[in-house]
C-alpha cells in the first residue's frame, strides 16, 4: 500500500473494536508516520486516544521538506546505493542480486508513501504524551528533526537516543522495550 490515508484507514478499521481499553502506539521510521497519522485521525473523529505515542527514527512532519531525495523515483542502482549509504538495509539484502528483486518493490512502495504524503500546514498539537527515539548515527534523521516533535504534542516526554544508525532498534530491543513500558506506565498514571 503506497497511500498514507488508505493505510491509516486500514489500521483505524482494524483497531476500532479495541478502542474501549487503554492502548498506545509506537512506530519506527515509516511506522512513526502511520502512528502519528492514526492518532491524528482518532483525535479528529473524537475517538478514544492512545495513552501514549512513541515515534522512532522519523522527524516531525514539515511542510517545507525538500524533494532532493525521492527514493521511489530512483533507478535500481541509485536506490541500492542510496540505501547502502544511509544504512537503510543490511548488505545481505542489498548486495544479493537474487533477493533484491523481491524487496525492491516493497522499498519503493514505502518510499512512495513517504515521498507523496502531504504534511499538515498548521497541525494542532495532540493531547497525547509523546516520546521520541533515535539512533545516534542515523544518517537520515538528525537530532534537530527528532526534537521538532515537541511542537506536535501538548506533553513532550523527551528524546531517547541509542547507539546505532537508522535501525538501532535491532540492537537495543530490551532497553527500548523497557523505555516504552516505562513511558506507557507514566503516561497512564
Amino acid at each position: 500500500m503506497d497511500d498514507c490515508d488508505r493505510l491509516v484507514d486500514y489500521f483505524h478499521n482494524a483497531i476500532a473494536p479495541l478502542l474501549d481499553r487503554p492502548f498506545g502506539f509506537f512506530g519506527h521510521s515509516l511506522g512513526a508516520l502511520v502512528a502519528y497519522q492514526l492518532t491524528c485521525r482518532l483525535h479528529h473523529e473524537g475517538d478514544p486516544l492512545p495513552t501514549w505515542l512513541g515515534v522512532s527514527a522519523y522527524g516531525a512532519p514539515r511542510v517545507e521538506a525538500g524533494t532532493d531525495d525521492r527514493p521511489h523515483l530512483m533507478s535500481e542502482d541509485e536506490l541500492r546505493g542510496w540505501l547502502q549509504n544511509v544504512g537503510g538495509s543490511t548488505p545481505q539484502l542489498l548486495d544479493n542480486d537474487a533477493v533484491w528483486p523481491t524487496f525492491a518493490p516493497v522499498f519503493r512502495s514505502d518510499f512512495k508513501l513517504l515521498d507523496t504524503w502531504a504534511p499538515p500546514h498548521d497541525p494542532e498539537p495532540l493531547p497525547v504524551p509523546l516520546s521520541v527515539f533515535g539512533g545516534r548515527r542515523d544518517k537520515l534523521i538528525g537530532e534537530d528533526r527528532l526534537l521538532s516533535w515537541r511542537a506536535f504534542t501538548t506533553h513532550f516526554l523527551g528524546l531517547e537516543r541509542y547507539e546505532g544508525d537508522h535501525f538501532y532498534v535491532m540492537d537495543h530491543r530490551q532497553p527500548l522495550t523497557a523505555a516504552i513500558t516505562a513511558a506507557m506506565r507514566s503516561a497512564a498514571a
